[in-house]
């Protein structure tokens, strides 16, 4: 073993504190961003506002946009989430940042106070405590009637007629379909309606307007009443009771309807927006340890200044993207949605697909459907032969029509659902299609076989 001296010519990527700052910038949102160059504008003295700076510190709570009059009348639970009280005085604000009742704490809650058979309450609690966050029913019945010793027939009845009832509406649902269809009114017309498109018509949602509705049985005006009830449907109740400190957002971008099947977009200008570079000092000589900080003030306002346009630029180039390939989802809900992923969106705009992560982390859009977080305009899908993909979410309701018109004394099996699903052209796994099967809650053939012999 000995020591020696060697050279060696090699390329890699330096992280210069220019870079770092750039990224770092990407990265935040708004409100991080209000405080980061407030803090800049009071550490550098060529850094100032081109009119009244927003007060803005890590103890504000920001006011959040007012509702426009482009978004469609109905239910606004998105909004609410995230919207503080219009007269915030100290005691209102300090009374909202306290802890919310929980999802779970509100069903037990509800469950305690309504009338029901001492078998059954038990189970009501069982049911509750096995929900998702976002008030979902994704457990196996059958492995919790096994659990709870009781029947599953029993179990499912408790769900559907208890659980199922309790607000906020959609909670208990074992899938997005039926999560919708909870929320909807037997008696009222346009329900009525958007119950008949989603259960019968849901391969023909995005087919042009005289063709659904002549599917539908419903002149063009009704078909258009039912789809803006429709994207006021909320595919996530139970996100309006999470139990945590209220969190204030602000929009990073706003889609805005203009016409029908057209959008534009807006990034909002916040206080950062306009601050701007001043030497009052220029042509003064510093010396010494005052020239070296000046010269560094002067760099680092140039840096910040260019930093927050090409942020801006990037959050456009994002935005236009997502328009283009996720209009339906703009214009009709989470059913809408298609398979899109961050390196689909790099690609198109130019841009790496780190870049893009940063940009939609932890971001949030304002459109005609309220607040919905950048990341929720991604979606992974499944090859299909024509060489397209197809959604994870549509393939999941296709896996659940073939379950429910199934004969209930020969149920299909996984293998034949996939077999099934490839001729129609989706290119899926047995083991994909019993994944999916699961995340509906639907047991396997085995299972539903015995159940229907029970019957």
């Amino acid at each position: 073993m000995q020591t020696k001296l060697v050279s060696k010519l090699g390329q890699r990527l330096a992280m210069t504190p220019q870079l770092s700052l750039s990224l770092k910038i990407l990265a935040m949102n708004s409100i991080e961003l209000d405080i980061y160059v407030k803090q800049c504008m009071e550490n550098n003295p060529l850094i100032e506002a081109e009119g009244p700076a927003e007060d803005v510190d890590a103890e504000t709570i920001p006011e959040v946009i007012e509702q426009n009059s482009w978004r469609e009348a109905g239910d606004n639970r998105w909004e609410r989430m995230y919207e503080p009280a219009a007269d915030a005085d100290s005691g209102q604000r300090e009374r909202q940042l306290q802890r919310e009742q929980s999802l779970s704490e509100s069903l037990h809650e509800q469950v305690d106070r309504q009338p029901m058979s001492a078998d059954h309450r038990p189970l009501a609690h069982a049911l509750i405590d096995s929900l998702e966050d976002d008030g979902y029913f994704h457990a196996s019945i059958s492995e919790l009637a096994s659990a709870l010793k009781t029947n599953p027939e029993i179990l499912t009845d408790v769900l559907e007629n208890t659980v199922q009832q309790l607000e906020p509406a959609g909670v208990g649902a074992r899938s997005l379909t039926e999560c919708l269809l909870l929320q909807l009114d037997d008696i009222d017309t346009t329900d009525v309606l958007v119950r008949r498109l989603l259960l019968h018509c849901s391969e023909q949602l995005f087919e042009a307007d005289e063709l659904l509705a002549g599917i539908a049985g419903c002149s063009i005006e009704e078909l258009g009443t039912a789809r803006a009830r429709m994207r006021r449907l909320d595919p996530f109740p139970g996100h309006s009771l999470n139990g945590q400190m209220n969190i204030y957002i602000r929009p990073e971008i706003i889609f805005r309807r203009i016409a029908a099947g057209r959008f534009e977009i807006e990034i909002p200008s916040y206080a950062w927006r306009g601050i701007r570079l001043n030497n009052p000092w220029q042509g003064h000589r510093w010396q010494g340890k005052d020239r070296e900080f000046m010269d560094k003030a002067n760099k680092e306002a140039k840096w910040l200044l260019y930093s927050l346009d090409q942020r801006q630029a990037t959050l456009h180039k994002v935005a236009g993207c997502l328009i283009r390939r996720q209009q339906a989802f703009l214009e009709h809900g989470l059913i809408g949605l298609k398979p899109l992923t961050l390196q689909d969106v790099a690609d198109e705009v130019g841009l790496h697909e780190s870049t893009i992560s940063r940009v939609t982390s932890g971001k949030y859009a304002e459109t005609p459907l309220g607040l919905v977080e950048l990341k929720r305009f991604f979606s992974a899908g499944l090859p299909t032969r024509s060489g397209n993909s197809i959604s994870i979410y549509r393939v999941q309701q296709r896996v659940k029509s073939l379950i429910e018109s199934e004969p209930m004394d020969k149920p299909i099996s996984d293998q034949a659902i996939s077999d099934r699903l490839r001729t129609e052209g989706i290119e899926i796994a047995r083991r994909t299609t019993a994944k999916y099967r699961e995340l509906l809650g639907i047991p396997p053939s085995s299972q539903r076989k015995r159940l229907a012999t029970t019957q």
